[in-house]
């Protein structure tokens, strides 16, 4: 019977372990699983952690207090063992994944990534050879994700979750160098393979946007991060804030006539739940939606080429004509 409780004392100690490099204390082990139910003592920790790292990819640093972690390439340990069907499962999430996260972030999965292509390696049959069989493409133009380093990305995810404050130096987009900004994070958006941090600068209530891929340093602070009251993340991104709002972020009532076959895309995926889609003639659909007034929608537009007319609003209407203009300016004789 001790030994049945040793094993599950120790079993559920080692499901406290990060992997590196991200590390976790004796005292902190000793305070989950206390939580957990197990009447245990650091030095008790301690020594088993000891023990059991001669046997398991286990790795205690030189610091004091000490810091443990699972190794960065150490397998999955997974009870119980991973089904074909779940093995699957995961190697089509890294299939498309691949096109969406920084490989950083797609690193903390590698594991199971790795412990399912070994599952399915040994599958016979239809099972084994799905993989072949499969592919998934990306939207739009293929591009590589931004490279984002695994520390910083580290802090920031960290500091999200304790409440803490980031000092982070930024390259934005027009400078050279980089400046030094202490932040309170508020979320985490993806968006077209860039990972951007949403927070507040210093002490200001004004929301922004950085993007982790230009950041070239990051360190978690001791102080919490400022609360903003109000603040909701879903709220945010429906205000086209990821859209590069125009001025005043309003909304607007689109109206466009599409190229019947253009047109299955936004009958598939609707622009917006109040969207309507009319019949002109045999050729031509109407498209009417409340829309947020975005760069991003004057891009969407111009894609559909001559294969969609805008009609409204005769603001956005004269503009897109003048950008049409000078596109046909450049495209003119040399």
């Amino acid at each position: 019977m001790k030994s049945n409780e040793t094993l599950l004392r120790q079993w559920c100690m080692l499901r406290q372990l990060p992997r590196q490099p991200r590390k976790i204390g004796t005292t902190e082990i000793d305070k989950r699983m206390r939580e957990a139910g197990y009447d245990v003592t650091p030095r008790t920790i301690q020594r088993d952690l000891v023990k059991l790292s001669a046997v398991l990819p286990l790795h205690g640093d030189e610091c004091r207090p000490q810091g443990w972690a699972w190794m960065a390439d150490a397998p999955q340990l997974d009870m119980p063992a991973l089904e074909p069907q779940a093995a699957l499962t995961f190697h089509m999430v890294e299939r498309h994944l691949m096109s969406l996260l920084p490989a950083s972030t797609l690193n903390y999965l590698a594991p199971w990534f790795h412990a399912a292509a070994g599952v399915l390696d040994a599958q016979r049959g239809a099972l084994g050879a799905w993989r072949d069989k499969v592919r998934i493409l990306a939207p739009g133009m293929p591009m590589l994700p931004p490279e984002v380093d695994q520390g910083i990305e580290l802090v920031v995810t960290q500091a999200l979750l304790s409440g803490q404050r980031i000092e982070v130096t930024y390259r934005s987009r027009e400078a050279q160098g980089g400046k030094t900004y202490e932040a309170s994070p508020l979320g985490i958006v993806l968006r077209d393979q860039v990972l951007y941090l949403i927070c507040t600068l210093r002490e200001y209530d004004d929301i922004k946007q950085l993007v982790l891929g230009r950041m070239q340093s990051a360190r978690l602070l001791n102080k919490p991060a400022r609360v903003l009251p109000g603040f909701d993340i879903d709220s945010y991104i429906e205000q086209g804030e990821f859209g590069f709002p125009m001025q005043g972020g309003k909304r607007i009532a689109l109206v466009v006539d599409i190229d019947r076959e253009a047109a299955r895309s936004v009958v598939e995926r609707p622009l917006d739940r109040s969207q309507r889609i009319e019949d002109i003639d045999e050729k031509i659909v109407r498209l009417s939606a409340s829309v947020a007034d975005t760069t991003e929608l004057r891009r969407w537009l111009l894609g559909f080429g001559p294969r969609a007319v805008l009609q409204g609003p005769a603001s956005l209407r004269e503009e897109m004509r003048a950008e049409i203009a000078a596109m046909h300016q450049g495209y003119g004789p040399a």
